[in-house]
């Protein structure tokens, strides 16, 4: 049996054309291309901003316990005292004259030293001329100023009011100051050191050289045993402390005296002085104290801002005060440093400023507390804003 075939009417559909696959490729290669040169532009854009900051000054004053065992906020030290003497035997300063005869003197003022004598609880100065009166009523005034501390006493010339040899005194005479209060006069009085003798009275001078005691003389000599009774203090007190070595120590002369078996003008060959010191001393390793000063130099500082120039060598230690009977001491403090603002602040934080134009990044810089100038480079050059991701962003701040 034959099988007949018929073809019917209908037809398969067309192929696409090869055209329109080509324009297809084409674009895909298009899209392709500027997203890789986007991507490359992109990655190409970099910043570099640099920010010229101010110094700002920055201080600090603050006080710290020092004690034996210290608690938290107090620091480890040592306080001892002792009381230092100095004495020396100085040649008296040669003169020479030769006799003149001269006419008969005139009535002269005696003159003399006195010490005076301060049991108040406060300091009281005295101007030259201030008066002295003796219990029977004989005048005399201090020829110089003198501040005699609380406590204390100091040494000064001194004449009488009026000429004449009944204004003679003897050494050791209490005189009142009545310029004073009345209470006050208690407290703080005069007592001649030596005796009150009437000045030239002499109708002529020795032949030849001879020396006195001069108060320029004197004076060095007290100087010179004021340094060596401090120089004995310092060395024995260190010693007494037993202390590691670099540890810092702060002096507090508690009482100066010095007294001379001569007066300025006295004809005298050699005189003996001596200087008696009472010396507090407390010690303290300085690296613990200038860790402090750093830490609260650190608290003062506004956020976003750090040390700089540091140099706490120049930092200046006082003693307050000071408690033997519990071996402890308060000291005062103070330093200075700079400060600046720092890159890693939040005030320039990357994030920000991404992708904003180049200018208003510096206006809005520019306008922070502590910037001195802004200036931001683009690359390529032709670029006006920042890149969009912020590790193509480099902030440099000095």
């Amino acid at each position: 049996m034959a099988i007949k075939i018929v073809h019917g009417g209908g037809s398969f559909p067309q192929p696409p054309s090869p055209k329109l696959f080509r324009n297809i490729a084409v674009t895909f290669v298009l899209i392709t291309i500027a997203v890789i040169g986007i991507a490359l532009w992109t990655s190409s854009v970099r910043a570099t901003i640099t920010v010229k900051v101010k110094k700002e000054p920055v201080s600090v004053d603050t006080v710290v316990d020092i004690s034996p065992s210290p608690t938290s906020d107090q620091i480890k030290g040592r306080v001892v005292s002792g009381a230092f003497t100095e004495s020396k035997e100085f040649p008296g300063t040669a003169v020479s004259s030769t006799p003149v005869n001269v006419a008969p003197p005139a009535p002269a003022k005696t003159a003399g030293r006195v010490k005076i004598i301060n049991n108040y609880s406060k300091s009281q100065p005295l101007v030259a001329t201030t008066r002295l009166l003796t219990e029977d009523g004989r005048l005399y005034r201090l020829t110089k100023g003198v501040t005699v501390a609380a406590g204390g006493t100091a040494e000064v010339e001194a004449a009488s009011d009026e000429v004449g040899s009944k204004f003679a005194l003897p050494a050791g005479t209490k005189l009142t100051i009545p310029g004073l209060w009345s209470e006050m006069q208690k407290h703080i009085y005069a007592e001649t050191v030596t005796a009150f003798d009437l000045q030239g009275q002499d109708s002529s001078t020795p032949n030849g050289p001879h020396k006195i005691v001069t108060a320029d003389a004197q004076a060095k000599a007290y100087d010179e045993l004021y340094a060596a009774a401090l120089d004995k203090a310092k060395q024995s007190l260190n010693i007494e402390a037993g202390v590691p070595a670099g540890w810092e120590a702060v002096y507090l002369i508690n009482n100066s005296q010095k007294q001379s078996n001569a007066a300025p003008g006295q004809e005298k060959d050699t005189f003996l002085s001596q200087v008696k010191l009472t010396i507090t001393a407390v010690f303290f390793p300085k690296e613990d104290i200038l860790a402090l000063l750093r830490t609260r130099l650190n608290e003062k500082l506004p956020q976003g801002y750090s040390l700089v120039d540091v140099d706490l060598s120049k930092a200046n230690f006082h003693l307050e005060s000071v408690d033997t009977s519990k071996n402890t001491a308060r000291l005062s403090l103070s330093a200075e440093a700079q400060s600046q603002l720092v890159a890693d602040t939040p005030v320039f934080k990357k994030d920000l400023i991404v992708g904003l134009p180049s200018d208003e990044v510096i206006r809005k810089w520019s306008a922070l507390d502590g910037v001195d100038s802004v200036d931001v480079e683009l690359q390529p050059s032709w670029v006006h804003r920042l890149p969009s991701m912020k590790d193509k962003i480099t902030v440099i701040v000095n």
